[in-house]
């Protein structure tokens, strides 16, 4: 064959090629402008409702146009989409237990820290809920009927007449990325999505887009919403978010989302933390019990009520009945017949833990432990974190319960106590400088919170850091 021939050989086939090409490019441009002309679905597939709540799969041309949507929107900002996920009908059955653990938290939040902790260990475990509610117990055990049916547990037993549960969590990558985070991402987005849906509000969504900025920067998205050509982005945490939230700040101002809708949702918090983190960080912070009213008050749905931040005005103290409110409103009652019980508690747990403890875990098992309600231990663990007992895996005192506590201060029990009481001093001085001048005011200080008041050196140094 001549070499004229063989080039005319190779100049058709690349001709045949690029008309390939061509056609390719035709039946893509002639797909999008089909899916363009179709009206758009303002939610889930029918089957998602309120009564059947976790049939939430799209139809796939609807998925597809919620790529083509929020992809069109990130590429206009120069970002480039390098995945993204697809939903599938594995979805539905992921999609249902994320929406039993986020509705029903309170009460499997227990067995969830275990599941957590269990799947970071490698161990299998036991939880005793013996002095659970029954719903608690029901919530719980249901919960890991559900994960065992579906194979997310290794082994279970729930052994009813000591009311305890013997678990071992699968160790597979699905079962990790679920647990770890992965429910809460669909919770957010089930949750949102049906809000959507309820205001006739027409959106699409991207589900954890990969994207990579001009930069060269990768970074994941959690949720990325359109609603009327508008974004709304959602990021949620059920853990450590201290090194991720400057970060999230940074990512906000490239993709250019208003603070208002660019919302953090953090699993735990308190809702002055999310407050306070609001402020400092450019961005609007949530928790599980607040993040729809920020997406409500983003849209528009409802006003901005307005966050006041002024401190209480409380009338100074005169009596036994005032200083009891004083620190009732502090939110650090005394609890004297409990104190000490989980002050010798925490330290045996801490002793016993090779691991930092979640906010959520130890409020929980401390309950158990001394029988005491999560509000009365709500308010122990208040004091306790305002005195600095709690300390990081730096070693750097916890402002407040937002991360896992590596250790206390001391595993005194004593020193732990006097930082308890010194927490209710600091609440008093706040109301009244000048209260612990009074012989009176003091007896009547250490019988209202169950312990001895510390020596005036000590009270005057306290009265200095408040700045009375």
């Amino acid at each position: 064959m001549s070499k004229a021939n063989e080039r005319r050989k190779q100049t058709r086939l690349l001709e045949a090629i690029l008309q390939e090409l061509r056609s390719a490019t035709t039946e893509l441009r002639l797909l999008r402008n089909e899916l363009e002309r179709q009206p758009t679905f303002q939610n889930f597939d029918e089957k998602y409702s309120d009564s059947q709540p976790t049939q939430d799969a799209k139809p796939e041309d609807e998925t597809k146009k919620d790529a083509l949507a929020v992809y069109d929107w990130l590429t206009a900002k120069g970002i480039t989409v390098r995945n993204y996920h697809e939903r599938n009908a594995a979805d539905i059955v992921y999609d249902q237990m994320a929406r039993f653990l986020g509705e029903r938290f309170g009460n499997v939040s227990r067995v969830y820290e275990y599941i957590k902790r269990s799947l970071s260990t490698g161990k299998s475990f036991s939880l005793n809920l013996a002095s659970s509610s029954q719903n608690e117990i029901a919530d719980s055990t249901q919960f890991c009927d559900m994960l065992s049916k579906h194979a997310f547990l290794a082994s279970y037993n729930y052994n009813k007449k000591s009311k305890t549960i013997y678990a071992n969590p699968q160790r597979d990558g699905k079962v990790i990325n679920f647990v770890n985070g992965g429910w809460f991402e669909r919770y957010a987005h089930l949750s949102v999505c049906t809000l959507l849906k309820r205001q006739n509000l027409a959106y699409t969504c991207l589900f954890n887009p990969q994207i990579s900025f001009q930069n060269g920067d990768d970074f994941e998205l959690d949720l990325i919403f359109l609603i009327d050509n508008q974004p709304l982005w959602l990021e949620c945490k059920t853990g450590e978010y201290a090194a991720y939230i400057t970060k999230y700040s940074d990512v906000r101002k490239v993709l250019s989302v208003p603070k208002e809708r660019a919302i953090l949702i953090l699993l735990g918090i308190e809702d002055e933390l999310t407050i306070n983190l609001t402020h400092l960080y450019g961005m609007t912070v949530a928790n599980e019990h607040s993040f729809l009213e920020k997406v409500s008050v983003a849209l528009g749905i409802t006003k901005q009520i307005e966050e006041k931040e002024t401190v209480k005005i409380i009338a100074p103290i005169s009596g036994p009945t005032s200083l009891s409110t004083v620190l009732n409103k502090a939110d650090v009652r005394p609890v004297p017949e409990y104190r000490q019980q989980a002050i010798v508690e925490l330290i045996a747990m801490f002793k016993s833990s090779n691991q930092p403890i979640t906010p959520i875990e130890l409020k929980a098992a401390l309950a158990e432990r001394i029988g005491a309600s999560r509000s009365q231990v709500q308010d122990i663990l208040n004091a306790m974190v305002r005195s600095g007992c709690f300390l990081d895996g730096d070693g750097q005192s916890m402002l407040s319960l937002s991360a896992s506590v590596a250790k206390l201060v001391s595993n005194n029990s004593s020193i732990i106590e006097r930082k308890c009481i010194e927490s209710y001093v600091r609440a008093v001085l706040l109301v009244t400088s000048g209260y612990f001048d009074s012989p009176a005011n003091i007896a009547e200080f250490e019988r209202v919170v169950g312990g001895t008041a510390p020596d005036k050196a000590t009270i005057d140094a306290l009265d200095e850091t408040l700045g009375v």
